[in-house]
């Protein structure tokens, strides 16, 4: 069962929401455009989930969207055509995977997200 935070603006297509039961739905205000943003909390039992969110992401220039979620013990960073993931508690995954987000453009402080 994965669980997770995804913003519905960084969606290409929504019918990725087929795949998750909504939990809990926020709306942020930004600095960016749009500038509200809705935050959804899900949970998915899809087995492919991971891989299916990356090709309904959105890609932007101006921002680069991700999803962070996890599954029993894994972490997954999910961006557009990618996904990245590593063993909770592992040291040395979570900073590969750190570094391979700032190569892709993640702001440094955005790169806290819990475990």
């Amino acid at each position: 069962m994965y669980t997770g935070l995804l913003i519905k603006e960084s969606l290409l297509d929504e019918n990725i929401l087929d795949f998750v039961e909504i939990k809990n739905v926020d709306i942020w205000v930004t600095n960016h455009n749009p500038k509200y943003w809705t935050a959804v909390s899900f949970v998915s039992s899809c087995m492919e989930f991971p891989e299916k969110l990356s090709k309904a992401l959105r890609e932007d220039l101006q921002i680069q969207w991700y999803v962070d979620m996890k599954a029993d013990n894994t972490k997954y960073i999910v961006l557009k055509d990618l996904v990245l993931k590593y063993e909770i508690g592992n040291r040395m995954e979570k900073e590969s995977v750190i570094r391979k987000c700032i190569e892709l453009g993640l702001p440094m402080e955005q790169l806290d997200w819990s475990e």
